[in-house]
């Protein structure tokens, strides 16, 4: 029995090994970029060099098996930290280079950062999820002068943009500075679905590269309620970010048997990462039950898990339009497989929290019986701006959490309209599309028109171009408002398709209303009391227009007759003259007969 037991065991285990590589396909892998510029410029914008612990942070979150590298660029491009997968010997290296940040660099090449950054993506791979954070406080400043710069910027735009969505690389941009080339950074990001962030001050820049550090991975936490959390016995690791005022006192926590870990206390199973403002303390096989982090509530404090029992969610976009619609879903899963088990399900609570800026709605997750997932729908409480969707899943003996932060961008689309200055008093509406947000040749857009007692009439936009639509309106009633509907049914160039309806417009015709002013002068002048032409002043000073003309009709009959005179008066001195001349010729004359 032996001998056949050891015989059929590799052939057991051959075949499983296909399943088990194929549940590890299913997980994809963290590919994270990280960019930062050392121009010189960087010596006003981050004078303390404050770069450098927001990469020691980054790195020290970075999951094991992620594939993380580090680059640093001005005129040229430095590989600081090679691309591999992390491990202890990795971030050991990363931590130490660190110190090489500065702010020395002559020029700024983002173009050349890029490529080399991505140098060896040349498709997608669904096995990895890609991201690049890149920092940068200016424009692009070249060498070879501003025709180069220009040409550099452009190529970026119609060239490399297209090359990173190829390979489904999200570029997360942060601009330190009011005089970095926001719309370029701007650009990237929604083009490849990343995020843009400005940062007005360098002491912001550890919080934004967390925020980030979530975006490129699916880390799991847990929940922090008043810097306590609970630790179950499937956590093989824990880490704990906590951030402190500039300079003080390190954090230290309180297990759950009461006792205190220090930063003295490090060890092969405790790694303790102080720095100026913030603590990283990794545990290995953390003791279960109720931990306290002794350091101040922080909303930006956190408790990530290594565990066999995950949270999988639903992967929002970076950017998504007012308006989608999301069915979310969370699942489970222990060792890769999804939980299926009724009874432990049935002791699971989900809830989803949308936050923006403190403002928090909660959502219930509902399961369907005997089913393992968890649904909800996400986008009907959606204002525009910045939303983060924090899912909880909670028992007795477990807690988990996943955040992701998304944009909502209000609509897609820009709209002008203009009132055109003819008797039918018409409006025109002109449309164009983000084609960053919304493919433009899929784009249908409709309008309704309301007025104020309910009256409504439905237009189809005429499409005049390959992204403009246009509508004009005519005969409005004069000093009435008028509500105008858009609906817009199309895709993303992610390919989501979205109905959306943006904010109504209120159509008012201004120009009756200026004509309507215009009459209202013209009755008051005539109002006005004839002024009295005894008073010799004030006549001088109202001559009516009539009788100006007359007088310069006048004047200008006085002037012709004194020319006539004139002329006449010449000609007939003239004559006199002549007849003068004539008579003094005639009598000095001798007649010949008189010589004889």
């Amino acid at each position: 029995m032996l001998k056949f037991i050891k015989l059929i065991l590799p052939v057991v285990l051959l075949c499983l090994l296909p399943q088990r590589q194929m549940w590890a396909a299913d997980e994809s892998v963290s590919d994270v970029r990280v960019v930062v510029d050392i121009s010189g410029s960087m010596k006003k914008n981050d004078p303390n060099n404050l770069r450098a612990p927001a990469v020691r942070m980054l790195v020290g979150l970075m999951p094991e098996e992620a594939r993380t590298g580090v680059w640093t660029f001005a005129k040229m491009v430095n590989m600081l930290v090679p691309w591999k997968p992390v491990n202890d010997d990795w971030r050991q290296t990363a931590i130490e280079k660190s110190s090489q940040i500065h702010s020395l660099g002559l020029f700024t090449d983002i173009e050349q950062a890029l490529k080399k950054a991505t140098a060896n993506q040349k498709q997608a791979n669904p096995k990895f999820r890609r991201s690049m954070i890149l920092l940068s406080d200016g424009f692009i400043d070249l060498q070879a002068g501003n025709t180069a710069t220009q040409k550099s910027r452009q190529r970026i735009l119609d060239e490399l943009v297209p090359k990173l969505k190829k390979t489904q690389i999200a570029v997360h941009t942060i601009a330190l500075s009011e005089n970095a080339d926001h719309e370029l950074l701007k650009a990237l990001s929604m083009a490849t679905d990343g995020w843009y962030q400005r940062a007005d001050n360098a002491e912001d820049l550890q919080r934004i590269f967390l925020h980030l550090f979530e975006k490129a991975t699916q880390r799991d936490t847990v929940p922090l309620a008043d810097n306590q959390f609970s630790i179950d016995d499937s956590v093989t690791e824990m880490t704990v970010l906590a951030f402190r005022q500039k300079d003080t006192a390190a954090t230290t926590l309180t297990l759950p048997d009461g006792s205190r870990l220090t930063q003295s206390d490090r060890s092969d199973a405790i790694r303790w990462q102080h720095d100026s403002s913030y603590d990283l303390i990794t545990i290995d096989n953390p003791a279960t039950g109720q931990w306290q982090i002794n350091a101040e509530l922080d909303p930006d404090n956190r408790v990530m898990v290594v565990t066999d029992m995950q949270l999988e969610t639903t992967d929002l976009p970076n950017n998504v339009l007012l308006g989608e619609k999301f069915d979310f879903e969370a699942t489970l899963t222990e060792k890769g497989n999804v939980i299926t088990r009724d009874g432990f399900l049935k002791l699971v609570d989900g809830t989803l929290a949308q936050d923006k800026q403190g403002e928090v709605k909660s959502l219930t997750l509902l399961r369907q019986p005997d089913k393992s997932k968890y649904r909800a729908t996400l986008g009907n409480t959606f204002s525009d701006g910045r939303h983060d969707v924090i899912v909880t899943m909670k028992s007795a003996t477990f807690e988990r959490q996943r955040r992701q932060t998304i944009n909502v961008i209000a609509a897609p689309i820009n709209v002008e309209v203009e009132q055109l200055d003819q008797q039918t008093r018409s409006h025109r509406i002109q449309v164009q599309a983000d084609d960053r947000l919304i493919k433009p040749d899929s784009l249908t857009i409709t309008a309704l028109l309301r007025e104020e007692d309910g009256s409504e009439w439905p237009y189809d936009l005429l499409k005049t171009g390959d992204n403009n639509w246009r509508l004009t309106l005519t005969e409005l009633e004069a000093q009435k408002p008028y509500q105008l509907s858009l609906q817009l049914r199309g895709e993303t160039p992610e390919g989501r398709k979205v109905f959306l309806q943006p904010e109504p417009l209120t159509l008012m015709d201004s120009l009756a209303n200026a004509t309507s002013e215009s009459e209202v002068v013209s009755e008051d002048a005539s109002d006005k009391p004839e002024v009295s032409m005894t008073e010799t002043a004030q006549a001088e000073k109202l001559i009516e227009p009539e009788t100006e003309q007359n007088i310069i009709e006048q004047n200008q009959a006085m002037s012709d007759n004194m020319k006539l005179l004139i002329g006449n008066a010449i000609i007939l001195l003239l004559l006199l003259a002549g007849v003068v001349w004539w008579r003094k010729q005639t009598a000095s004359t001798v007649v010949a007969g008189d010589l004889i």
